[in-house]
């Protein structure tokens, strides 16, 4: 095969990525979505914590990796994919963005619901306005489980890699009318992956690619934009613990997944009971941990023993001097604080340094201290769960 042929596929490849509608309307509903929670945590908190596009931010070194990985998969194996299969698939991803629920962004859901569409094609396709491909083959049913499986597997790594002090806080009025907070985790991303169309000038490198021959016809390649997402509001416990659970508990069910879509290269009906594992697994495990959040009573409350640490802003002196979320304060400057309006005080006894003691998620006291500077925030960049008082938000 020429260099010179491969460039020219490669080139039309990226080319097809971005004529892809989906591409812009990941980035225009981020867009949206960020500016919906920028606009809740002005009025919650009377400033902005996050920036815009911070539900992709820190995703993408990762997804061009595992876009790498399974290029080297895809391409490798000779995997093709009709224009049906991406079809189905973008339209599935597409409705799920415009729902603007990213809970629905999980490949389990994308993945899972275009293998059902595509299964039922002969009940509908007389009445479609146009023609598609009727006939797709057991391999490629198998590949596309497979990928499933394997977008799966990246969706609890995202979930892993989540930090303690990147969660969005919300506060809410709780059941007794004080208020409490809680962290809503929404991440998504885009990975593009490469596979192989019936279109282009690529032949056939040896007898067994591509995978899924289709007579004599050439291949191209498609730089197919994936969007993976999650999101999950915890309440009874920290962020980060809570996830590191979850995210657990979908590695193993990736796994599974896979497993059994493998399984359907020997025997076709174990890509469908992988679909319907994958579909029921992943929302079992939403509502199990929906159900383990609430039975625990809220995490983030009003407390008489000093200000439990809601949020931090980053790029404050907070987020400098390594305060975390869930960790408490007891005292600012030698003074105890019990209420924003007490630490706002305290923090005024030294207009030029301040000294904070923290308790943290092990029960221990340290001792933090920064020197203060002109134009810094006027609380250090730090969120608390508790009532704002009215003089605080005046002078916001």
């Amino acid at each position: 095969m020429k260099m010179d042929v491969w460039l020219m596929e490669i080139a039309k490849g990226i080319g097809r990525f971005f004529f892809n509608p989906l591409f812009y309307c990941f980035f225009i509903i981020i867009l949206f979505t960020s500016l919906k929670r920028i606009k809740k945590e002005r009025k919650m908190f009377g400033s902005k914590i996050f920036d815009v596009f911070d539900e992709v931010r820190y995703t993408w070194k990762s997804s061009l990796l595992f876009s790498l990985i399974t290029t080297i998969l895809t391409v490798g194996l000779g995997v093709s994919f009709t224009y049906t299969i991406v079809g189905a698939l973008s339209v599935i991803t597409l409705l799920s963005l415009i729902i603007n629920r990213f809970t629905w962004l999980s490949a389990a859901y994308t993945f899972g619901f275009s293998y059902l569409l595509l299964l039922l094609t002969p009940y509908y396709m007389d009445y479609l306005p146009f023609q598609i491909e009727r006939t797709i083959e057991n391999n490629q049913w198998v590949m596309f489980t497979t990928l499933m499986g394997l977008f799966l597997l990246y969706e609890s790594y995202m979930m892993l890699k989540i930090q303690q002090n990147e969660t969005f806080p919300e506060r809410i009025k709780g059941t007794r009318g004080k208020y409490i907070g809680q962290h809503r985790l929404k991440k998504a991303t885009l990975i593009p992956l490469v596979t192989l169309l019936p279109i282009g000038e690529l032949t056939p490198l040896t007898e067994w690619w591509p995978m899924i021959p289709i007579g004599n016809q050439q291949f191209g390649l498609i730089f197919f934009p994936v969007v993976i997402g999650f999101e999950q509001v915890i309440r009874g416990m920290l962020p980060k613990k809570a996830l590191h659970g979850l995210a657990q508990s979908l590695l193993i069910l990736s796994f599974i997944v896979m497993g059994t879509a493998i399984a359907g290269y020997y025997l076709p009906i174990f890509t469908l009971i992988s679909v319907v594992i994958a579909l029921i697994g992943r929302e079992w495990l939403s509502i199990r941990f929906r159900m383990k959040d609430r039975q625990k009573g809220p995490f983030f409350t009003p407390e008489e023993n000093g200000l439990r640490i809601l949020s931090v802003i980053p790029t404050t002196p907070a987020d400098e001097i390594g305060l975390q979320v869930g960790e408490k304060i007891t005292k600012v400057n030698g003074r105890s604080v019990h209420s924003e309006q007490e630490f706002y005080e305290a923090l005024q006894l030294n207009s030029a340094h301040c000294k904070l003691d923290v308790l943290d998620e092990r029960g221990e006291i340290r001792f933090v201290q920064r020197a203060l500077y002109q134009g810094e925030h006027y609380e250090l960049g730090i969120i608390f769960c508790t009532q704002p008082s009215s003089d605080l938000a005046e002078a916001r």
